[in-house]
């Protein structure tokens, strides 16, 4: 017999999750000192990692034995009587004993606060953070006081999305069980248009967290790591400003924003060439002066653009200083949020979705409707909230809820959309720089059937296209020449490709576009300037 440690261990809780357990104890030395310590099952994989884990604070803890006799303890440890839970990665809303659960690392309740004692979030991926259990539910003299100010004080068309957005979060985990993507929120706007105010003093008071990121300081790993550690809590960035981030680091970003969307995992390799995966669940709110410059991402969210002329109004103005004089209010809109979503089913919340979609224009590219139904849910939410507390929600709200839906579509047309119903192709993004270029009729391109017909060379004017983009730094997706006529072919406004067509006095081999179409989905004026002299 000889001793291989110099503590005793006296067990605390063993968390176990799909694929590994967490355990607490106290470590008991000889002096009688007590150090809690926790410990994930890889820990015991050899002697290096128990030793890293015992030195972790202090250096009073010692182990003595081989190999063999670490695998000895661990077998001893599994045979002592734990406290048992179940442990999930992410902080969030989770389906648990047959009814809604929010679980963070400080513990896990259901609806009406009452505690859970048997599930818990596991500390290695405690990230995002929140401090939304500190608050009280909001009673209905305080929700009546609030409504008015959340509505006010901006245009409704973004105090409407940002409500409509933030209660779908609480709802985001819900949705996801039944298969439905939630869009990011991206705040756009100069500087001093109240974009980061409204980040700062209104959204994250609901939430209860205050961790912001610069976009220009992530990488793939902290994005990974950080969104797959809430369900329900945003992952927050600011200073998004595409024109200044280095294109590297911009496209782990993008790469981000369309898996987060697209529900895939992220992927990150090790030193050992073993790879972890990250379920990336956190919703996703973005602010800065610049718009994503890429249309896919631009569609996988809402876009608000702030603009100094809307804080104008005194009316706009006291609202927003009455909102960040009552934070807390805002702390309890939040709390409240969480209660009711803890009592809504995965089937009523799904009934929510589909029920926006009948009342959303059929116009709009299926991701668009997708988005502003999950925006519609949350509204949902915020009913159900004022039915709770027995208050109608013209009680409430300044705005009726109808024509909250119709602000709602009415944002989506004029930010994100450019007033129109279809987000622009990278094709016809392509076109809008071609019509800038300056390009030289009855030579790089000219007109047939009285106008309703462009014909255009692009084998003479694609490689002065590409560069014209690096001379005015023009950003966004620049497609390969093979690819761009690819695209081309498969658009709407197609006619012929090598079509002879007459420019001034010669026939030439030109892309026959309708013109007429293109006009409706694009600035494609340039091209209707005839008296410019050629290059």
């Amino acid at each position: 017999m000889y001793p291989i440690t110099n503590f005793i261990i006296q067990p605390v809780e063993m968390i176990v999750s799909e694929d590994e357990t967490q355990m607490t104890a106290d470590l008991i030395t000889i002096r009688d000192e007590i150090y809690r310590q926790t410990f994930m099952t890889t820990d015991f994989n050899n002697i290096q990692k128990f030793k890293n884990i015992l030195n972790r604070r202090t250096i009073s803890l010692g182990y003595f034995g081989s190999e063999g006799d670490l695998e000895l303890l661990k077998g001893y440890i599994s045979e002592m009587e734990w406290v048992r839970k179940t442990g999930v990665k992410a902080l969030g809303i989770y389906e648990h004993g047959g009814r809604m659960v929010y679980v963070s690392t400080d513990g896990a309740i259901e609806a009406g606060g009452n505690i859970v004692e048997d599930i818990v979030q596991l500390d290695k991926y405690k990230s995002i953070t929140t401090d939304i259990l500190i608050f009280e539910p909001l009673t209905k003299e305080q929700l009546i006081i609030l409504g008015e100010w959340l509505l006010s004080y901006n245009e409704p068309i973004k105090t409407v999305s940002v409500m409509a957005w933030v209660a779908g979060c609480f709802i985001k985990p819900h949705l996801k069980k039944s298969g439905i993507k939630f869009p990011h929120l991206l705040l756009v706007g100069e500087q001093g248009s109240g974009k980061s105010n409204t980040l700062e003093r209104v959204i994250l008071p609901v939430f209860s967290c205050s961790k912001i990121r610069a976009a220009t300081q992530v990488t793939a790993f902290t994005l990974m790591k950080e969104s797959a550690s809430s369900n329900l809590i945003p992952q927050l960035m600011d200073e998004f400003k595409p024109s200044k981030i280095d294109k590297l680091r911009l496209n782990a970003l993008y790469n981000h924003l369309r898996d987060a969307y697209d529900g895939h995992e992220g992927v990150r390799g090790r030193a050992d060439q073993s790879a972890v995966t990250y379920e990336l669940l956190a919703p996703i709110i973005v602010a800065g002066e610049e718009s994503p410059d890429e249309a896919a991402i631009r569609e996988r969210s809402i876009e608000l653009l702030f603009s100094k002329k809307d804080l104008k109004p005194a009316s706009h103005r006291q609202a927003f200083y009455k909102l960040c004089a009552k934070a807390d209010l805002l702390g309890s809109f939040g709390r409240s949020l969480l209660d009711i979503a803890l009592r809504v089913s995965v089937a009523e919340a799904e009934k929510w979705y589909e029920e926006a979609k009948s009342e959303i224009s059929d116009e709009f590219p299926s991701r668009i409707v997708n988005n502003l139904a999950c925006c519609y849910a949350g509204l949902s939410l915020v009913n159900k909230l004022c039915e709770f507390l027995n208050v109608m929600w013209a009680e409430v709200f300044p705005i009726n809820k109808g024509a909250c839906i119709r602000y709602l579509q009415n944002g989506v047309q004029e930010y994100l959309l450019d007033g129109g119903s279809n987000n622009k192709t990278i094709v016809e993004q392509t076109l809008e720089i071609m019509a800038r270029m300056k390009l030289a009729p009855n030579q790089d391109y000219t007109f047939d059937k009285d106008g309703k017909v462009i014909g255009i060379r692009f084998c003479d004017v694609y490689d002065r296209y590409t560069k014209y983009r690096r001379d005015y730094a023009i950003t966004g997706e620049c497609l390969p020449y093979n690819q761009f006529l690819k695209q081309l072919r498969q658009s709407d406004f197609f006619i012929e490709s090598n079509k002879t067509m007459r420019f001034g006095n010669e026939t030439k081999k030109a892309w026959a576009l309708d013109f007429s179409i293109l006009k409706e989905r694009c600035d494609v004026s340039g091209f209707e300037i005839t008296d410019i002299e050629p290059l």
